[in-house]
């Protein structure tokens, strides 16, 4: 596998392709109205005077969010109802009050969820907060000016997609229907279609797992992985479902985070439809049960820990479950798990706790922004990165698999200043074919703000072993024992499947490695993290 962190000049030649601006592939009805969300569409969507045209993205239109230390002051809110009565709304903010999460009531910036519900005394209305924004805007910028510092860091909520999008892969062909592969050869046939519904297909490994030491000289460094959970395997002493990875497997996950995003969802859940994420377990496996056909990211964050096992195995993974099987997050529930990590992170280095930190977090998910200005957009996002940033967090996001020049984030941060200039920017990663020139692959995005290349294409890592589709091998001989190849069933425990997913992962691993290689990581100070991180980056 081919890794390289230099600048590679040729891509400042990829310029943002005007073409391309607005144009992303077609997520399916049924998945948006699973998630409550739906697509900005440019030609139709309100904007306020002076508000620039929006770009497509996909976003969710019963809540809002706004950095909970607005939500404090009851004027702020009020002035905000006065302004939403017009069109028969007003904002209702999700209250989450757990033990779990009794700290993030602490973290300023930290984007809450503002539902929008009817008034009583409204006409029927459309609920979209698209429209409730513009009119906050309008609003601020005339007769109503005291909102303008709310009004700047409200946002939509995104639905962010883990880098295999709809329909598995972005170049199969699908039938869904306005996606730019379904007419460029990227589908059955193609060196990237393999099976139906996904890329993926189930293999056998016949190695030994990589070596991993029982008592290591320094502490591991750790990777946290944001994705869709675990599931059964051997490497990580996973025989099934019963209880979490045990110590020293190199997986470990993260309970009181897990909760903190299920209560957020579970007190959501009454104003939009939303999918929960009860626990780090990566389920459910088959989207549709009445058809059984494995969904279409189920394993992603099992195949992503394997990646790390397999080109660092000194290191532990962090898994922690923002993505649903079907690979959607919701934009809340990963800056949640974000702040979370960054609170976890500034705790160990205040009271010199070095089994509670985290190294390198691995991102391998995004969203394309509104915003046409987004080059300098800083909204919810970078808020919540530059906390780790600033702390010596490396943080590692792929680039995402649309073959455009179109900025995808976070990983087009990588060339936006974030953080106060301490630890190094975001590091993001687009795909490699696995051949020798390590040449790029041809469904990775690119343009300047992709600083790091990794093998994405063709990688083999672990799956769950517990998986198993109905889709059955097209050809049986009855009564010698003979089929053809079952393309879903995945006890063997191996997959192989293309992606800057799966790029992204790799690059951490390589950090992980970098940061043993730069001293001893029990030291955990503010300083000393950010040094070593600067270190382990310039090693490479």
């Amino acid at each position: 596998m081919v890794v390289r962190f230099v600048r590679d000049e040729t891509a400042e030649a990829a310029v943002e392709d005007a073409s391309t601006l607005n144009q992303l592939p077609a997520p399916p009805r049924q998945l948006l109205d699973r998630h409550g969300a739906r697509v900005l569409d440019p030609a139709t969507a309100v904007v306020a005077a002076g508000q620039p045209a929006p770009r497509t993205t996909v976003y969710r239109p019963g809540v809002f969010l706004v950095p909970q230390r607005y939500l404090r002051d009851q004027q702020t809110l009020g002035a905000i109802d006065d302004v939403l009565a017009r069109i028969g709304l007003y904002a209702d903010p999700v209250v989450v009050d757990t033990a779990e999460v009794a700290r993030v009531r602490q973290l300023d910036d930290l984007p809450v969820r503002v539902a929008l519900r009817v008034r009583e005394d409204a006409d029927p209305v459309v609920v979209d907060c698209w429209k409730a924004i513009q009119l906050l805007k309008a609003a601020a910028s005339a007769e109503r000016p005291e909102l303008n510092q709310v009004v700047a860091r409200i946002s939509p909520e995104h639905l962010l997609f883990s880098t295999p999008v709809f329909g598995g892969v972005p170049w199969e062909t699908s039938g869904l229907g306005g996606t730019p592969w379904e007419t460029s050869g990227f589908g059955a046939g193609s060196s990237y279609g393999r099976t139906r519904g996904a890329n993926r297909i189930p293999v056998t490994l016949a190695a030994a797992p990589p070596y991993r030491s029982e008592k290591p000289e320094h502490r591991r460094p750790v990777i946290a992985v944001l994705d869709t959970g675990i599931g059964p395997h051997p490497w990580f002493g996973l025989a099934d479902r019963s209880g979490p990875p045990p110590a020293g497997s190199g997986l470990a996950v993260a309970p009181g985070i897990q909760a903190a995003i299920l209560q957020a969802q579970l007190a959501s859940g009454a104003t939009l439809p939303t999918q929960l994420l009860p626990d780090y377990w990566d389920a459910p496996t088959t989207g549709q049960p009445l058809i059984g056909d494995v969904d279409t990211d189920t394993g992603h964050g099992l195949f992503i820990a394997g990646i790390v096992r397999q080109a660092c195995p000194e290191a532990d993974t962090l898994a922690i479950r923002v993505v649903h099987s079907d690979g959607v997050a919701y934009e809340a529930d990963v800056l949640l798990a974000l702040h979370l990590l960054a609170d976890r992170v500034r705790a160990a280095q205040a009271d010199n706790r070095p089994e509670d930190m985290v190294d390198v977090v691995s991102l391998s998910l995004g969203y394309y922004e509104e915003n046409p200005a987004d080059v300098a957009y800083t909204g919810q996002f970078g808020a919540a990165i530059a906390e780790l940033l600033g702390l010596g967090v490396l943080v590692v996001a792929a680039a995402g698999n649309d073959a455009t020049t179109r900025r995808f984030y976070p990983a087009a941060f990588a060339d936006q200043p974030l953080g106060g200039g301490s630890g190094p920017q975001v590091i993001s990663v687009g795909a490699l074919n696995p051949d020798v020139t390590g040449s790029k692959a041809l469904f990775s995005n690119e343009g300047p703000w992709v600083r790091a290349w990794a093998t994405g294409a063709g990688v083999v890592s672990t799956y769950p072993t517990d998986v198993r589709g109905t889709a059955a091998a097209d050809h049986e001989v009855p009564g010698f024992g003979r089929n053809s190849f079952d393309p879903d069933d995945y006890s063997a425990g191996f997959a192989v499947w293309d992606g800057t997913s799966f790029a992204a992962p790799l690059a951490a691993a390589e950090l992980g490695k970098a940061l043993l290689q730069s001293g001893d990581l029990a030291t955990v100070d503010r300083e000393t993290v950010v040094k070593r991180a600067w270190t382990a980056l310039g090693a490479l």
